[in-house]
C-alpha cells in the first residue's frame, strides 16, 4: 500500500500539534501583499518589528545568491529591486528557518539543507530547467523540514534516524510510520501547506519517498511537482556524496537519479560533470 498520501493518521490532535502556526507578522505580512494595491509602507513596518527578521533578509538579498550589483540597506531598497512577492516570499522562508531552528541543535540538518539549497539553484540555472530558482532554494531548505519536528515531538525519533542512516527515504518513511503513526515527510509537506507555499512544493516533499514511481509516471503527479522532485533527487545525490556520513544517503540512490536525468533530459555524464566540479570546488573552499 502507498502511505505517503495517506490521510488517516494526519487528522488526530497529535499530528496537527506538531505544525507550528504561521507568525501574526507574516499573517499580516500575506494580507498586505494580497491586496489589489499593497501598502508598501504597511510591509516595511511589519518587517521593521520584527529586528532579527529585519536584519536576516537584508543578509540574504545581499548575499551572492541575488547578484545585485548595490548593497542594500533598506527593506525599501529590497523590494524595488526584487518585488514584493520576493522579498514576502524570503521573508516566509527566514521565520520558517528561525522557527525550525527553536527545535534545538541540529547543526547536520541545516548542514545538509544549506547544501542541498545550494546545488538545487545552481543546477536549476546550469541546465536551464523550467523552476523558478526561489522555488528550488525553498525546497532545498524545507525538504527534509519535518525532521526537527518530529525530533522536537518524540523522545526516541533521533534514535530511529541514526539507526536508519543507510536506509533510503521509502525504508526510512515506512520505518516512521511503523513507529510513530507518520513520517517526517508527511509532517514536511504539511507544514509547507499550512504555511501556505505552493502546494507543488508541499507535494514534492511528500513524494521523496515515492520519487522513483513518480518520476516514471507509475503515480499521477502534478508537472511542476515532479520537475521539484527530480532536480531535488539530483541536489541530494551530490549533498549525498560530499556528506556521505549524513542519514539519508543510500546504496540504492542511483535508480532515483537515473529516473529524475531521464526525467530531465540531462545526459548522465554532463550530471557527473557538475558534480564533480562541484564538489572539487566545496573540497577547495574546505581546504583554504
Amino acid at each position: 500500500m502507498n502511505t505517503v498520501g495517506d490521510t488517516r493518521y494526519m487528522t488526530g490532535t497529535t499530528f496537527n500539534s506538531l505544525i507550528p502556526p504561521q507568525p501574526e507578522i507574516l499573517l499580516q505580512l500575506a494580507r498586505e501583499c494580497r491586496r489589489e494595491d499593497p501598502n508598501l509602507e504597511r510591509i516595511c513596518t511589519l518587517i521593521g518589528q520584527d529586528v532579527a527578521i529585519y536584519a536576516a533578509i537584508l543578509k540574504v538579498v545581499n548575499s551572492p545568491y541575488y547578484g545585485l550589483s548595490v548593497q542594500v540597506t533598506s527593506i525599501r531598497h529590497a523590494i524595488s529591486l526584487l518585488g514584493i512577492v520576493r522579498v514576502f516570499n524570503l521573508a516566509r522562508l527566514t521565520m520558517l528557518h528561525n522557527t525550525l531552528s527553536q527545535t534545538g541543535r541540529m547543526e547536520r540538518f541545516w548542514d545538509t539543507a544549506r547544501d542541498v539549497s545550494q546545488v538545487a539553484v545552481t543546477l536549476t540555472r546550469h541546465f536551464a530547467l523550467p523552476l523558478d530558482p526561489d522555488e528550488m532554494q525553498a525546497l532545498g531548505m524545507l525538504h527534509d523540514c519535518g525532521l526537527p519536528l518530529m525530533v522536537q515531538a518524540f523522545d526516541g525519533f533521533r534514535d530511529c534516524l541514526h539507526r536508519s542512516s543507510s536506509q533510503d527515504p521509502a525504508a526510512l518513511h515506512r520505518q516512521e510510520l511503523l513507529q510513530f503513526r507518520f513520517s517526517h515527510y508527511q509532517v514536511g509537506a504539511r507544514m509547507v501547506e499550512r504555511w501556505l507555499l505552493p502546494a507543488h512544493l508541499a507535494d514534492a516533499i511528500r513524494l521523496q519517498p515515492v520519487a522513483q514511481d513518480a518520476l516514471c509516471d507509475r503515480i499521477k503527479v502534478d508537472e511542476q511537482a515532479l520537475y521539484l522532485l527530480a532536480a531535488l533527487a539530483l541536489a541530494q545525490d551530490v549533498s549525498a556524496e560530499y556528506r556521505y556520513f549524513w542519514r539519508v544517503q543510500a546504496d540504492d540512490r542511483r535508480t532515483t537519479v537515473n529516473a529524475a536525468l531521464a526525467f530531465l533530459g540531462i545526459v548522465e555524464y554532463d550530471f557527473l560533470n557538475f558534480k564533480e566540479s562541484l564538489i572539487d570546488a566545496w573540497s577547495d573552499n574546505t581546504v583554504d
